[in-house]
């Protein structure tokens, strides 16, 4: 695996988005239908995409790049397909539907590149394909008279990066962490998109390195939630923390530990920041199954003989098949009380490797894995109670 949520006020969006919400009442539940399932482009079912560019702009949504196994699952030797695909759906009333006339593509393939909702389009940078690590970065925008997606470049990033996180306050883009080729980064840099000439500056550094982060705002501080952070070893170190960066402050703090119940590790999951008090999490992996994997990895890696290697492969290849899909809690954090909550449970596999955007009032989750090499097409709207 490599390395979304009874009437809202839709305020900003954030890479996710803030969604308004009164603050004398509490989130107990969101309840979900699906909107669509992506296609092909002969209109036949897609498998889905892991590290997709999800957002919104002019009222549709845009569902472009990411990667998926066309052919085998990894283990059986089946190659990454990384994707420059746009997908556009629409909608009239209740009901959605596929923008089929939409021919462009992405500048070049792409996946897990951090992205964000701003009212000038969809940000995203960073990400991978066939040739590495990406540091290039776009913005898209939805032109309904041309019936095709605008792509405008910004500022290339100053390090080639995936993995990592973006968000937004009104038109200026926050970057945080990421991994680069060896090693998860704790670098953090901002855009101003209204700036004449719009350029890269970096900020106060993350209190450690980290990537598969979720980031939103709210009240002027960024909330950088959970993540994982590259080890030598090739087993990641897992994060439950709930760190905050405050903008008018420049430093950084740690808030309570992410908790379901008990404390728990958190990666690789989608969230939005909702009215002035409260973030929603959903979905993401909390490690368990992930660190076997990498252990594995890491033992097949080491093995002494072919024969040791073969049994090793066998039984990660065993734990893949068998994989009951991803952490599918659904967790509410107080960021005035400090005090983190389990409202209930995805009723679906979670998708991870995806982030979560905001339509009107609504919680999109699109694509995502949901079991290792395994993808979804589904895109899901949430409805918060």
């Amino acid at each position: 695996m490599n390395t979304s949520f009874s009437s809202l006020i839709l305020t900003i969006f954030i890479m996710s988005t803030t969604v308004g919400f009164s603050q004398k009442t509490k989130i107990t539940n969101v309840e979900w239908k699906k909107a669509a399932q992506l296609q092909n482009a002969d209109g036949s079912l897609s498998l889905g995409f892991a590290g997709p560019i999800n957002g919104i702009s002019n009222d549709v949504l845009i569902v472009a790049g990411g990667a998926n196994f066309p052919d085998k699952m990894p283990w059986e030797g089946g190659k990454k397909h990384y994707s420059n695909e746009i997908h556009i759906l629409e909608k009239a009333g209740d009901d959605f539907h596929w923008n089929k006339k939409v021919t462009n593509t992405l500048p070049e393939a792409i996946a897990y590149p951090g992205n964000t909702t701003t009212n000038l389009g969809v940000v995203y940078v960073g990400g991978e394909n066939e040739n590495g690590l990406s540091n290039k970065a776009y913005i898209l925008n939805w032109n309904a008279d041309k019936n095709e997606v605008e792509t405008k470049s910004l500022p290339e990033f100053p390090l080639a990066i995936t993995n990592i996180a973006l968000t937004h306050l009104e038109n200026i883009i926050y970057a945080i962490g990421g991994d680069e080729a060896k090693q998860s980064s704790d670098l953090v840099f901002t855009l101003d998109l209204n700036a004449e000439k719009p350029e890269w500056k970096s900020l106060t550094k993350l209190p450690f390195a980290l990537a598969n982060s979720v980031s939103v705002i709210q009240n002027n501080k960024i909330y950088v939630i959970g993540g994982r952070t590259k080890t030598a070893s090739g087993i990641s170190d897992l994060h439950n923390t709930t760190l905050v960066f405050d903008l008018k402050e420049q430093t950084w703090e740690t808030k309570a530990n992410i908790c379901d119940g008990k404390t728990t590790n958190f990666s690789a999951g989608a969230g939005v920041a909702v009215g002035n008090e409260y973030i929603l999490i959903l979905g993401g992996d909390n490690g368990t199954t992930f660190h076997k994997i990498e252990t594995y990895l890491s033992q097949i890696a080491s093995a002494t003989s072919e024969e040791e290697k073969a049994k090793l492969i066998a039984e990660k290849n065993i734990l893949n098949t068998t994989h009951k899909g991803f952490y599918n809690d659904i967790l509410v954090y107080n960021t005035h009380t400090n005090i983190w909550s389990k409202i209930g449970e995805l009723p679906f596999l979670a998708q991870v490797t995806t982030t979560a955007t905001i339509w009107n009032d609504k919680v999109v989750l699109s694509n995502g894995e949901i079991k290792p090499g395994i993808r979804t097409p589904d895109v899901m709207l949430g409805t918060i109670k």
